[in-house]
């Protein structure tokens, strides 16, 4: 591995180190960046913001080596460079840290930060070599760490500490940071914080992806937004403000209310709890004292960043996850187990198709799984009994077209809506439904949110969990957001707009009702 050409220090600060200049890339018919732009400097936190989809990924891809652009320029010190593999990108000094920790873990601290890079020829002298620079590098970041103690022995801030570390030892110029401090509490991302500064401080160029807004005014000296594979906006120090950050997200014209007339008529007793799906005082991994309701008839959206709890909520209430205390009720009845949540009416469709289906199998076979230990005797299923009771589902959500084909050749749209009828010959009175439309087109999303809507104005009571808030708006009667674990806002989806409903999310929206 080559060394860096310029060596980092903290004099360099202000040196252009690294621009994707105008960069195009194409995926067949769709063109995911549009002549985007970004350049690191020495001694800077660049933030780059936007949402899923905006283009982040694949541009630090480009600079990272992991994708090659079909247009515009990637210079290193000014001079053009070609990125091929993150090889490539390693030999210049540029160090990508994905989002997910994966190192091993039951190796030190020494080996996992010295892996491919050791020093010596082995031996003790090496490995006391060895030591003695990871411990140098971690002193240096402020955080005195065990060098030989196992990765899995420590807490998840000091194992993100020890990929910096590890990017330290391999002489990195400029480091990509995606979501570093993702599903942490408030003190394990003080801590990486504070180690993104000192690098900083050092002479590094640094990129910082967040969706955490304060995190990014905090530690970043300016912030590029990208919307549709473009740059829409740059701000420089005291330019990056909440305000501006959300509404580089949203839009402008988010910032209005949009008034929508909920489909309410048929919601049972709105105001009467009895017969609710209901956690009151829920705490967890990361929940902190969770209430919430869900009632028959009614749609209710939850929000929230990668670690602020929405996922356990899913998992908690359908009963696949114990609480470390607090309750889940369906009326005057106790969900303690999967097996209870089901028989109270509770079903759960997560957001991998892949872990819900069989995708090898026949669609009848699919939306039949649930009841199939009773369509067959003896452990034998009779296909008779399956067409039977699949029939009168496969035809009201129209699948009668595919109901012959096996579920892996079928479109995202058609899998989401196998699974909802697999949902619905149990027969259940809540569905709780983990981003529904993800992976869906255009017309595929707008059916499956008008068969949300008939599903509660027949009485069902539904969550829908959504990565995107403008979804959450036009399909929800009511909107809570987890922030850290705790509920930020709770809103009527009437009152609400998506500018508030991302800046609850993401820091500084004051909590309303409805």
């Amino acid at each position: 591995m080559s060394a860096p050409a310029t060596p980092v220090t903290a004099d360099t600060a202000g040196q252009e180190l690294l621009r994707a200049d105008a960069v195009v890339k194409r995926y067949g018919p769709v063109t995911v960046l549009r002549g985007a732009s970004l350049d690191v400097v020495a001694g800077r936190v660049d933030g780059l913001i936007g949402r899923n989809g905006a283009g982040k990924s694949t541009l630090v891809n480009v600079l990272a080596g992991r994708v090659h652009a079909d247009g515009g320029r990637v210079l290193l010190d000014g001079r053009p460079v070609d990125l091929r593999t993150p090889a490539d990108a390693l030999a210049h000094g540029i160090v990508a840290v994905p989002q997910e920790i994966v190192m091993p873990m039951d190796m030190t601290v020494t080996e996992v930060v010295t892996f491919g890079a050791e020093p010596g020829r082995g031996g003790v002298l090496a490995r006391r070599t060895a030591e003695r620079r990871v411990r140098e590098l971690t002193e240096g970041l402020g955080l005195p760490i065990d060098v030989r103690a196992r990765v899995r022995d420590l807490p998840v801030s000091w194992q993100r500490v020890v990929l910096l570390a590890q990017a330290l030892h391999r002489e990195a110029r400029v480091l990509i940071l995606d979501e570093p401090t993702a599903a942490m509490n408030a003190d394990d991302s003080a801590r990486v914080l504070s180690v993104v500064r000192r690098l900083r401080d050092r002479g590094l160029g640094i990129v910082f992806i967040s969706h955490r807004f304060d995190e990014v005014q905090e530690a970043c000296d300016r912030v590029t937004a990208l919307a549709d594979g473009e740059v829409i906006d740059v701000m420089d120090g005291a330019e990056v403000t909440h305000d501006r950050l959300v509404a580089a997200i949203t839009g402008p014209e988010s910032a209005m209310p949009k008034p929508r007339v909920p489909d309410t008529a048929a919601v049972v007793a709105l105001d009467d709890h009895a017969g609710a799906l209901q956690a009151r005082d829920l705490k967890g991994e990361r929940l902190d004292g969770l209430d919430l309701d869900v009632r028959p008839g009614e749609v209710v959206g939850i929000a929230g960043l990668p670690g602020s709890g929405v996922a356990e909520v899913f998992e908690h209430l359908a009963g696949r996850r114990r609480a470390a205390s607090g309750s889940i009720r369906v009326g005057e009845r106790t969900v303690t187990s999967e097996r209870s949540a089901t028989r109270l009416g509770i079903g759960l469709l997560p957001a991998s198709r892949r872990s819900a289906a069989m995708t090898t199998e026949p669609v009848l076979e699919n939306v039949a799984l649930p009841a199939l230990a009773a369509c067959g005797r003896r452990g034998v299923v009779s296909t008779s009994s399956i067409r039977r009771r699949s029939a009168d589902i496969v035809d009201r959500l129209s699948l009668r077209p595919v109901a012959e084909r096996r579920m892996g050749q079928l479109s995202g749209g058609n899998q989401q809506r196998v699974l909802v009828a697999a949902k619905l010959l149990a027969g259940p009175r809540f569905l709780l439904l983990e981003d529904p439309t993800v992976g869906v087109d255009i017309a595929a999303r707008a059916e499956l949110h008008a068969l949300l809507r008939s599903l509660a104005a027949e009485g069902l009571g539904l969550l829908v969990g959504s990565s995107e808030p403008e979804e959450l708006l036009e399909i929800c009667d009511r909107v809570v957001v987890l922030r850290r674990g705790r509920v930020e806002l709770t809103s009527r989806a009437e009152d609400l707009s998506e500018y508030e409903l991302v800046g609850a999310m993401t820091g500084s929206a004051p909590a309303t009702t409805g």
